[in-house]
């Protein structure tokens, strides 16, 4: 299948190809990572590189690349509670938000005796969480180009949000939608 695409851009050539258009979109199993957009005014293409970015890789070592179904069984595994706590302690914003125990879906006292096991692996369900969250600050991070702006919009109520901070919402899988495709507007200009 051929993919049209600007005269002065390469596409990849190793690993895990994505075609989203408007409507539909395809997966190709050939190329490098990369995600290809079409825009109303043409084509985009940007790479995204060879593996996962650093924060979602920091709960799927064992994954090979971009394979979401390599992410779904790591998910099924569960993740060690250690690796959530050090993403999350890295955050001052999600720290300040409680994160961890939206992650956890638990009181903070519980939360303090769930601790005392760090590794111990999270549910399938907590580990779902967990991906939300840090999928959503790597796609933040790239639409507004600073980890730090991504963290401070992440808190700050947003209208295309009906007024509640992205953080509050990504909890679960609507939220993590509205969230994912809010951004999406917003690299597009169209929110």
């Amino acid at each position: 299948m051929a993919v049209n695409k600007p005269d002065n851009q390469e596409l990849p050539d190793s690993g895990k190809m994505e075609v989203a258009g408007y409507g539909k979109g395809k997966t190709l199993y050939e190329g490098r990572a990369a995600y290809v957009r079409k825009l109303a005014h043409g084509r985009k293409v940007s790479v995204v590189g060879e593996s996962m970015e650093k924060s979602i890789a920091l709960f799927l070592r064992n994954v090979r690349g971009d394979d979401r179904m390599d992410a779904y069984h790591a998910v099924q595994n569960g993740f060690p509670l250690r690796s959530v706590v050090v993403w999350v302690d890295n955050s001052p914003a999600f720290k300040k938000a409680n994160v961890l125990s939206k992650i956890i879906g638990s009181s903070d006292r519980t939360l303090a005796r769930r601790m005392q096991e760090p590794d111990r692996l999270l549910t399938p369900e907590q580990s779902t969480r967990a991906l939300y969250f840090a999928e959503i600050m790597e796609k933040a991070t790239e639409v507004l180009g600073s980890r730090d702006l991504a963290e401070q919009w992440m808190s700050e109520p947003a209208r295309g949000l009906d007024g509640l901070a992205p953080v509050d919402l990504i909890a679960n899988a609507i939220g993590y939608e509205l969230v994912n495709d809010f951004l999406t507007r917003m690299d597009y200009g169209v929110y």
